[in-house]
């Protein structure tokens, strides 16, 4: 067997670092407390903005078409990394295919659907209908690609510290200037670090308040090597962006991590955690949960941390826990609840109507050349999930194909393939890691078998 190369060794410790206990993947809680503590403005905004999504649902509100939101990346790189696709300075390409995920993710056209590793709560699975689109025209009215890239002699910004946590959003700090909120989605992606140790942050977002419409810390931040699935970004699944805009329209985490970040939401303490329907009222169809699940989820995952029948919920039974919904700290995830997409429907009908009803022009093909092929899409991988024949067609002749599992162990390793059709069937069901070596190229896909 081959010795790992380079790749796998950024791809085994990128994913034992989600399969530890990381506490510090998101802290858009530890923020918005801080906030909530820090600004008396923002903090009634913020009861404001979910008594406003309250009402809203219960009038049964819909809404009833494909929600378009403008969007603008703000890459923010090292000087080093002068060259667009080097290190922190991400590739166009890139960019793309983060949005790709994106809006699979917003529109119920991931691939698990729809038969996902595990059928459990397959009839509470919504769809949110909302398409994130670069914009075309910046705040002064001039033409853009909707991205941004802006040179800085910060290594990185240090997301435990609570001013360097906001410095990529100003000119000032060594970041880029937020574009009014009121009117576009501002996405920074940089280089993230922690010097407090204890765990990799790869994002954020502030929850929706109604402090100063456009305010300049609203929006999302995500580490650069989780913006997306290939490049800089290749040991990846792409979802942090999904999980932030989650947490941008108004959704929690499905476990109560209060305990750890400050007292909202607390349930318990970190040494002794108790159950708690984490959703601010607001949200049925979320089981409650007991600490949080890091691990891996398919059809043999039996998390049940909390008896349902105690809160109030749709559920007439004690259900599992919810552990592949994207607001999760799972190590895979596919899905949003019915509940939430309502909760992010309503706020985009209250305190980020602005954003909703924005006029601003948008361009929802991408920025590159239609020449260029940004998902690599010559070579393809399918059925996926799957449930043991895969297959895979390439234009070009493969030199080699290896498959590793979610700890980046490697379970198949040059294997010969005959009809283009490998047999995975006597691997358990998961998520793994498919990476395939052609004359031209490397290309790695997450694949999942559900057997």
């Amino acid at each position: 067997m081959k010795k790992l190369i380079t790749f796998h060794l950024l791809f085994y410790f990128s994913l034992l670092s989600i399969a530890q206990e990381n506490y510090k993947k998101c802290i858009t809680n530890r923020l918005t407390n801080q906030e909530i503590l820090n600004n008396p403005e923002y903090a009634k905004g913020r009861a404001t903005a979910i008594e406003q999504n309250r009402q809203w649902l219960a009038k049964n509100n819909k809404a009833e078409s494909t929600i378009s939101i403008p969007v603008v990346i703000h890459v923010i790189h090292r000087q080093s990394h002068s060259n667009i696709g080097t290190g922190t300075n991400i590739s166009d390409e890139q960019i793309e295919d983060a949005l790709r995920v994106l809006n699979e993710d917003y529109s119920k056209t991931n691939p698990e659907f729809p038969n996902p590793p595990r059928t459990t709560f397959l009839s509470y699975w919504g769809n949110p209908d909302i398409k994130f689109c670069l914009a075309t025209t910046d705040p002064d009215g001039n033409p853009t690609t909707g991205i941004t890239r802006t040179s800085t002699i910060k290594n990185s910004f240090d997301a435990d510290d609570n001013n360097d946590s906001e410095a990529m959003k100003r000119n000032s700090t060594g970041g880029n200037d937020t574009w009014d909120s009121k009117r576009y989605v501002n996405i920074w992606v940089c280089n993230l670090s922690n010097s407090q140790g204890g765990g990799e942050t790869l994002g954020y977002a502030y929850l929706p308040s109604t402090w100063p419409s456009g305010h300049w810390k609203d929006g999302l931040v995500v580490d650069y090597q989780h913006f997306g699935t290939i490049d800089a970004a290749s040991a990846s699944d792409g979802r942090t962006p999904t999980h932030e805009i989650g947490h941008y329209l108004g959704l929690e985490h499905t476990f109560a991590e209060g305990s750890w970040w400050g007292p909202a939401n607390a349930c318990g303490t970190s040494s002794n955690p108790t159950c708690c329907d984490n959703d601010e009222g607001n949200v049925d169809d979320t089981p409650a949960c007991l600490d949080i699940y890091f691990g891996p989820v398919d059809n043999s995952t039996n998390n049940n941390s909390c008896n349902d029948l105690q809160y109030t919920n749709t559920f007439n039974t004690d259900v599992l826990d919810m552990d592949e919904n994207y607001m999760s700290y799972a190590a895979n995830t596919w899905m949003f609840s019915n509940g939430q997409v309502d909760v992010m429907h309503a706020t985009l009908n209250n305190s980020r109507l602005e954003l909703q009803n924005s006029t601003v022009p948008t361009n929802c093909s991408g920025i590159i050349s239609s020449s260029l092929n940004i998902n690599k899409e010559n070579i393809s991988v399918y059925p996926n999930p799957n449930k043991g024949d895969l297959f895979v067609k390439s234009s070009s002749n493969i030199k080699n194909i290896t498959i590793t599992n979610i700890i980046g162990e490697i379970v198949l390793s040059n294997k010969i393939i005959s009809l283009n059709l490998i047999d995975i069937s006597s691997l358990n069901n998961g998520v793994y890691f498919i990476s395939i070596k052609t004359d031209n190229e490397t290309v790695n896909k997450k694949i999942v078998l559900s057997k």
